[in-house]
């Protein structure tokens, strides 16, 4: 697409208009560039303004995890002997969270590396987010894998969490590749039935796993059909260890590009900086201007550091959000 194309498909989206696969498959090919983000900021600050908003993650379920998730260095296939995975302390995350707070972070996501949970371990959980609820007046949200509907349902009933994640990981085609003992359906179902008991949905995928940006279009186009309005997207850390380790970084161009494309499909969702950030720092500030409006800061699951909260602040409001 030329320059004036993709102003008018820019302009349709603006009137309510929803972009075709065609359409986002001829923008990612465009020798236009930065228009193509000029105008994926203009659709960010036309339905979602100014409003940055930031999230910090904790994990509660602790071990390796069952699946064969390629890219995960706790997958039961990754031979990385991963020390840093701490256990829980429900007090100190409950200081690291006010803290957190007070600098801004407006939710926080405690976090299985696990398919799923089975009844004691949901008890356990609903404790801790009941405990949070009663120190520090944060949103809370919940990444707790394939939990099934009345799981789904007691969480809603028994806790303040308002916000349910799960990833998909990437398009229903590129699956299978990254991942063999989980079904794609099963995340998808998860979504469906935690959006039917009232929770607002957080969902994304990893780019870079070697997937092409078709599949990046259709894993952006499921998440608009399945109703996601927080969209976290992660930039593959090739640990040694997994599968995926010799796996070469993206370009810059292609992670810009990828941003732009999510935005013009997904015009009003929130979109998240996830992990791996850390690997495109010298592109961060063209991509809060590509159409991202959110990210993860601070804790950061365990395949992550933890950001410096302090610097993300600074970055982000020079780049005219609001925190």
């Amino acid at each position: 697409m030329n320059f004036k194309e993709i102003k008018e498909i820019k302009d349709k989206i603006m009137s309510g208009y929803q972009i075709t696969r065609d359409e986002a498959l001829q923008l990612s090919t465009t020798g236009h560039i930065e228009a193509l983000y000029y105008s994926a900021n203009q659709l960010r600050a036309k339905f979602c303004g100014f409003r940055f908003e930031m999230c910090s993650m904790f994990n509660v379920i602790n071990g390796t995890c069952e699946e064969d998730c390629h890219w995960c260095p706790l997958s039961k296939i990754s031979t990385i002997d991963y020390a840093a995975y701490q256990n829980f302390e429900l007090y100190k995350v409950i200081e690291r969270i006010a803290e957190l707070h007070g600098k801004g972070v407006r939710r926080i996501e405690l976090s299985a590396a696990h398919r799923s949970l089975n009844d004691e371990q949901l008890d356990d959980v609903i404790n801790y987010y009941n405990a949070i609820s009663a120190k520090c007046d944060i949103g809370l949200c919940a990444s707790l894998g394939t939990l099934s509907l009345q799981q789904l349902q007691r969480l809603k009933a028994e806790t303040k969490v308002k916000r349910y994640h799960c990833n998909i990981e990437t398009s229903e085609r590129f699956y299978p590749s990254v991942c063999t003992t989980n079904d794609i359906h099963d995340k998808y179902r998860t979504l469906q039935d935690a959006a039917k008991v009232g929770f607002q949905l957080c969902s994304g995928g990893i780019i870079g796993m070697g997937e092409t940006m078709e599949d990046r279009i259709d894993m952006a186009l499921k998440l608009r059909e399945l109703g996601v309005n927080s969209i976290s997207l992660n930039i593959l850390f090739a640990f040694n260890g997994t599968p995926f380790e010799k796996h070469p970084m993206l370009g810059n161009q292609e992670i810009l590009t990828t941003f732009a494309l999510f935005r013009f499909i997904n015009p009003r969702a929130q979109i998240r900086f996830a992990r791996g950030r850390s690997l495109i720092k010298i592109i961060e500030k063209e991509a809060l201007q590509a159409g991202i409006n959110a990210s993860a800061v601070g804790e950061i699951l365990v395949a992550a550091k933890s950001t410096d909260i302090d610097n993300d602040i600074k970055v982000f409001k020079s780049e005219g959000f609001i925190l």
